[in-house]
């Protein structure tokens, strides 16, 4: 007598766990492209797209258990505590236009020395400009104006930067990398007890690949490049 085969137990929610491994990959799409709006735009929508998908999938996949009533629904419903999640459930269509991201493209510029930022100060950077565009207006403003040169620019011991940040109106405080992530380690804790009542091992949420949310934001840009711009000084000679 033959006995009958243990079914893997992620295989009960194998397109589940293969979408939410896609949402790994766009937020790490965000990260790449933080500073380009319009990849960063698309790489969100993409990641939204996707981790909206999971829910359902989750309740096809678990529907016909003998469980899925009183142990894998609740667990699935709880997902509508993340806060985009639950905006999500709320609309149907939710997707990040240009408009939405205008007024909540924040911005920061001056001078770094190191991994320390030695001064810096408000700078709008708009939300359909690059954070390339941006340094070019700030350097722009440095020729013309003597006293913001001296204020935020660099010295021979620092360095330029630009520093931003995208939010959108729902959720104003918190920055959509971090919403982002949050949601996405969420929904990693509640497939990872699935998989855990199914009989299999708890998942790595620790997503330890993620880079320094500080470095993401920030972008360095030459010294001697500034100073040759701005100020017609050539440091290196």
């Amino acid at each position: 007598m033959h006995k009958k085969s243990m079914s893997c137990p992620h295989s009960h929610i194998e397109a589940a766990l293969d979408r939410w491994s896609e949402c790994h990959w766009y937020i790490h799409q965000m990260e790449s492209n933080y500073h380009t709006p319009d990849l960063f735009r698309y790489s969100l929508n993409s990641f939204i797209r996707a981790i909206k998908e999971i829910p359902q999938i989750l309740k096809i996949e678990l529907q016909n258990h003998s469980h899925y009533k009183e142990t894998f629904k609740p667990l699935i419903d709880s997902m509508k505590k993340d806060k985009l999640m639950s905006l999500l459930n709320k609309k149907r269509d939710f997707i990040v236009h240009r408009g939405m991201l205008e007024v909540l493209s924040h911005g920061n510029v001056g001078a770094t020395e190191g991994r320390i930022i030695k001064i810096s100060s408000g700078f709008q950077v708009a939300p359909y400009e690059s954070t390339i565009e941006a340094y070019e207006r700030f350097k722009a403003k440095c020729r013309e104006n003597k006293v913001i040169r001296g204020m935020l620019g660099p010295d021979c011991d620092s360095w330029p930067f630009v520093r931003r940040e995208w939010k959108i109106p729902e959720f104003p405080d918190i920055e959509l990398l971090e919403l982002s992530i949050n949601a996405w380690r969420l929904i990693g804790e509640v497939i990872s007890s699935i998989l855990v009542k199914l009989g299999g091992d708890e998942m790595d949420l620790s997503f330890s690949c993620r880079h320094d949310p500080e470095k993401v934001k920030t972008v360095e840009f030459s010294q001697s490049e500034f100073f040759n711009s701005v100020d017609g000084i050539d440091i290196n000679a």
